[in-house]
């Protein structure tokens, strides 16, 4: 059966097209740079990124990346991804542009499609929310969350996530939030406010989903897009989510209190939360 090579490309460049505007929150800019019929030659641009530490690392970026394209693409073809991070300092490769192909041709599963329990009854139930080192703005908004839910009657805690633990340490960090998790009937994670730290909070998030908790992941609305694709592509597609204004981080801290505050019944209907 013919490939009509430029339908094909036409695909390929609108999934591009939809994955730029999701990936354009930190600056990154993603081209199209060689197409056959079955590859796709993907270059990434960080030349406008501020902060490159917020830019999902390299593998995660790649595979998003490759399950975007992955259904405009033929049964046998693939993705060549050229970021400048993994080929900066490295051997030169055997030829020329020879990098990692990616294999479209395993289909991702459909996930687990249930968003997991609603909160329910909130007094006697004891929420926690997972805080990271980034974002002032999300220790604020917690803590206005924090305090309404504790009016109603709830318990409620917090665990402060720490990115880039490695060895040990990191072991040791990963196991301490599972046993957080162990102590709680409702979990708040966030915030997902740059790309390194969204992909943070949807693993978090889908940890206590898998945990069998009512669960929310917290982003802001530049990367909704993001957390959703990410949500999907870690086996949670239905991942409940609660959305913030951007910029968030650099509103004055009696603001972003007053944002959270009109927010608080969005999160309660969204947790499936009763009071009274």
């Amino acid at each position: 059966m013919a490939i009509d090579v430029q339908a094909s490309r036409d695909g390929v460049e609108q999934a591009l097209d939809h994955l730029r505007a999701i990936v354009s929150g930190d600056g990154v800019e993603l081209r199209l740079t060689a197409w056959d019929g079955a590859t796709a030659r993907v270059a990434i641009d960080l030349a406008r990124v501020e902060c490159l530490d917020c830019v999902l690392p390299p593998t995660a970026l790649r595979e998003v990346i490759e399950s975007r394209l992955r259904p405009s693409l033929p049964p046998a073809g693939g993705v060549v991804v050229e970021d400048p991070r993994e080929m900066a300092g490295a051997p030169a490769p055997a030829g020329p542009g020879t990098l990692l192909v990616l294999d479209p041709t395993s289909r991702p599963e459909g996930g687990n499609r249930d968003p997991g329990p609603d909160a329910g009854p909130i007094a006697g139930r004891r929420v926690g929310f997972r805080v990271d080192v980034l974002w002032r703005s999300w220790d604020w908004m917690s803590e206005e969350w924090s305090a309404r839910l504790t009016a109603a009657g709830a318990a409620t805690s917090s665990f402060r996530h720490i990115q880039g633990l490695a060895g040990p340490e990191g072991a040791e960090h990963h196991h301490a939030y599972a046993r957080f998790l162990e102590e709680l009937d409702v979990a708040v994670v966030g915030l997902g406010n740059c790309g390194s730290c969204t992909s943070w909070t949807i693993k978090d998030a889908v940890a206590a989903a898998d945990a069998g908790l009512a669960t929310v992941a917290v982003v802001t609305e530049h990367f909704e897009g993001l957390g959703r694709m990410l949500a999907s592509q870690y086996g949670r597609p239905n991942l409940r989510f609660v959305v913030l204004p951007y910029p968030l981080d650099t509103r004055p801290e009696d603001e972003v209190r007053a944002i959270g505050s009109q927010l608080f019944d969005t999160l309660v209907d969204v947790l499936g939360i009763t009071t009274g």
